[in-house]
């Protein structure tokens, strides 16, 4: 069992320390995907503090996920779906039409500014003829490198249709972009991959 399980399981168990640790484990993981959604740091910061005072509410009533991370990553994106349509100032949103923000963080840019405005205007060109649900997929895909029923549990998607649409957006990237800008799109992820 992996450490985060162990760490579950004693959090289920009462144990507020380990509480903590998916906490202090996850936060930063989850702050950068909600980040992906909205732009709102307060709605993002308000999601991740809903979700751990559900789970610390609903202890009794919970069991140890196959895969906290994904478990989590689930739980944010219900979270901020419902923060994001109880703000006036949006329009309604579902698992569908979730706005999906594919480029560098505020945070990401600050480490290496000039690099990143180059690989933001790369990777803002390459992207922008996908919809939002295109580049969620793509994100999941091969930055966040999960499997395909990961996938599909995150964006509410059968198997054949997660398929589908990556194929979809790997093609409508292919037919709007340069050899050359495929080349650096497939660095620029790679770097990035790797950054969390």
């Amino acid at each position: 069992m992996d450490e985060s399980k162990v760490k579950w399981e004693q959090f289920l168990s009462g144990n507020y320390d380990a509480y903590t640790w998916i906490y202090y484990s996850y936060a930063k993981t989850l702050y950068s995907y909600g980040s992906r959604f909205v732009s709102s740091h307060e709605i993002v910061e308000d999601a991740i503090q809903e979700l751990f005072l559900t789970l610390y509410k609903n202890r009794n009533r919970l069991r140890v996920p196959e895969n906290v991370k994904l478990y989590l990553l689930v739980s944010m994106k219900h979270n901020l779906i419902r923060a994001i349509n109880k703000e006036d100032r949006y329009e309604p949103v579902t698992a569908e039409n979730i706005p999906f923000f594919i480029e560098a963080s505020p945070e990401d840019r600050l480490i290496d500014a000039e690099h990143n405005r180059t690989q933001t205007e790369l990777i803002q060109k390459i992207l922008s003829p996908l919809t939002p649900r295109q580049k969620e997929i793509i994100y999941y895909k091969f930055i966040q490198e999960l499997e395909y029923d990961q996938i599909c549990e995150l964006m509410d998607l059968n198997y054949q249709s997660a398929r589908n649409l990556l194929q979809r957006s790997l093609k409508k990237i292919k037919e709007h972009i340069t050899p050359e800008d495929m080349e650096s799109l497939i660095l620029y992820l790679l770097l990035f991959a790797y950054r969390y």
